[in-house]
């Protein structure tokens, strides 16, 4: 999957008192309609959970463009680079279990690919590894199945060196959350599969949301589309995307998920500070992103989540911790500019 690097994310809405809520769902409906005549989607979907716990689930437009199938808030989705909020929150619990620690060395779990270059998990979870990101070097192919290490393998074998020393830059890859799929792994002896069921999606009763492997065809998904109507539903394996980006969802369990890892359910307060505290790196400088989460403003105005890619599926998931609230927007038409989707919905729910 491809990374959706952000563009300032609407500093006018969050920096914006919040005023009044929209009244009913049926207020996000129409501004997911006008979004998705304006930005000219197949279609999109939008779920949002308050602090109350009430959840509102919305869609509009076309789930398959060839039938011409309405998109209905049920259905399915790829979460892409969201995943790595789950593959985050995984190695937050096992530091609380005390099973590893986030300075712990990469080749005390995973040896043998960069042994002795001064990584730990800490530099895998801020994406300031210095590890070339697999699908961004060589003529990687996402179209065929892939096993976790030969990702891992081949952004070695196309890029052995380090791009920049651990902790001096940021620089997004997926290879770091591959390696940390493999470390959880190595840390319970069960997959990475296994663990994400076992310890987030079994007890939170998301019986949706699951990592894909190779050749996964859900029918509940919704098709995806090229802008000219191409469909691209099977053109990426999900088995490429793994601890990095190969989780699947539906809006409303995302929102469920976002609202319970930024609301404090899952993790302790000093996991949760450290997840969603911008990285400062060895120059002093800091980046907006924290441990498996981007971090935007600070304060009461503090916007945490991700986004992710993959094939033409486009997925935003975000809590504003002023109002507890978490926003999921998701499009199956590629190259979509997620923020100004998500801009809609929170202009619905702050009524701006």
């Amino acid at each position: 999957m491809r990374s959706v690097h952000h563009a300032p994310l609407l500093l006018c809405l969050v920096a914006a008192a919040c005023t009044a809520l929209a009244d009913s769902p049926q207020d996000l409906e129409r501004e997911l309609d006008r979004a998705v005549q304006a930005l000219e989607l197949v279609g999109a979907a939008m779920a949002v959970e308050f602090e109350d716990g009430e959840v509102w689930d919305v869609a509009s437009g076309y789930s398959r463009l060839e039938t011409m199938e309405e998109w209905e808030p049920e259905r399915a989705i790829r979460i892409g680079s969201v995943t790595k909020t789950f593959t985050a929150a995984l190695i937050f619990l096992l530091v609380e279990d005390g099973l590893l620690t986030l300075d712990d060395p990469l080749e005390v779990w995973v040896p043998g690919y960069y042994d002795g270059e001064g990584i730990t998990l800490r530099h895998l979870l801020s994406n300031t590894s210095g590890i070339a990101s697999y699908n961004y070097v060589g003529s990687f192919d996402d179209s065929r199945p892939w096993e976790p290490r030969a990702l891992v393998q081949w952004a070695v074998d196309h890029e052995p060196a380090l791009r920049f020393a651990p902790g001096s830059a940021w620089e997004y890859s997926n290879t770091n959350f591959v390696l940390l799929g493999l470390v959880i792994e190595a840390a319970t002896g069960d997959r990475y599969e296994g663990q994400v069921e076992e310890r987030l999606t079994g007890p939170m009763g998301l019986t949706r949301t699951y990592i894909a492997g190779s050749g996964d065809m859900n029918p509940a998904l919704v098709d995806c589309y090229e802008r000219d109507g191409t469909n691209l539903t099977t053109a990426a394996d999900p088995s490429f995307g793994w601890a990095a980006g190969a989780a699947v969802s539906t809006p409303r369990e995302l929102a469920r998920w976002t609202a319970a890892l930024y609301g404090g359910e899952l993790l302790s307060a000093p996991s949760l500070e450290q997840m969603t505290t911008q990285t400062v790196l060895s120059d002093g400088s800091t980046v907006d992103y924290g441990l498996g989460s981007f971090v935007e403003r600070d304060g009461s105005d503090a916007l945490y989540g991700h986004e992710g890619g993959i094939a033409g599926y486009i997925t935003y998931a975000y809590y504003w911790r002023r109002d507890g609230i978490a926003l999921v927007a998701a499009t199956n038409t590629f190259d979509t500019d997620m923020r100004e989707l998500a801009g809609y919905g929170w202009a619905a729910l702050l009524e701006l």
